[in-house]
């Protein structure tokens, strides 16, 4: 039971990192114009990823590409779920701290573009895109951490880290827990957000297939 308790604790502390990074994101794209924004954001959003690594927190896309790895203890499968209903508790609180204090000002437009970003759903091709996007997203964080723990602390990893988590918000790509930081500061609770984090979740556990079969790829070259 304590081991449960711990990966919900260190659950909820990852999703507040991770809105940590969101809000920074947020901040860059709101304040600094142009293409500039976008690509200080999407480096300082790697802020949060980093200080689940270095402080061993317990972020649902950082484990589940263990799954993929071997086979893994029977505790493990239990802490999955846990570990993400913490994220979404420290993702979506931080959210609404967030929607409190800034609720009355423009930041509020550039938020609420943010989730509507994520939430227009009504075409195949929407779909087929969040399906992509998460897929991706997924294959990019588990390279970014597996880079980080492979080489701890160390410049290599750490450049490494900052480069696939550049990679996936740069480019777009949805993060389950990120979303529902966003979701919470927008205070944007729809249909359509429930259907964005299933298929978040969904696809971004699919992802780190591909990035287990890299990895194993290089290391038999």
């Amino acid at each position: 039971m304590k081991k449960y308790l711990a990966s919900f604790f260190k659950g909820i502390l990852a999703g507040l990192a991770i809105g940590l990074g969101g809000f920074l994101y947020i901040l860059m794209i709101h304040y600094v114009s142009g293409e500039l924004g976008k690509v200080l954001g999407s480096i300082l959003f790697a802020v949060g990823l980093f200080i689940v690594c270095t402080f061993s927190l317990h972020l649902y896309t950082g484990k589940i590409g263990a799954i993929y790895e071997g086979k893994q203890s029977k505790e493990f499968y239990i802490c999955l779920p846990i570990m993400l209903i913490g994220n979404a508790l420290g993702a979506f609180s931080l959210g609404y701290i967030c929607f409190a204090i800034f609720r009355n000002t423009e930041v509020m437009n550039t938020v609420n573009s943010v989730c509507l970003s994520r939430t227009t759903l009504y075409t195949f091709n929407d779909y087929l895109s969040l399906f992509i996007k998460s897929m991706l997203c997924g294959l990019c964080v588990y390279l970014a951490v597996k880079a980080f723990n492979l080489n701890r602390l160390k410049p290599i990893g750490i450049i490494l880290l900052v480069l696939f988590v550049f990679i996936f918000v740069y480019s777009g790509f949805q993060h389950c827990i990120a979303n529902m930081y966003y979701f919470g500061f927008g205070n944007h609770i729809n249909t359509y957000t429930f259907i964005n984090l299933l298929f978040c979740i969904l696809f971004n556990s699919i992802g780190p297939i591909f990035g287990v079969l890299l990895v194993k790829l290089i290391k038999a070259i």
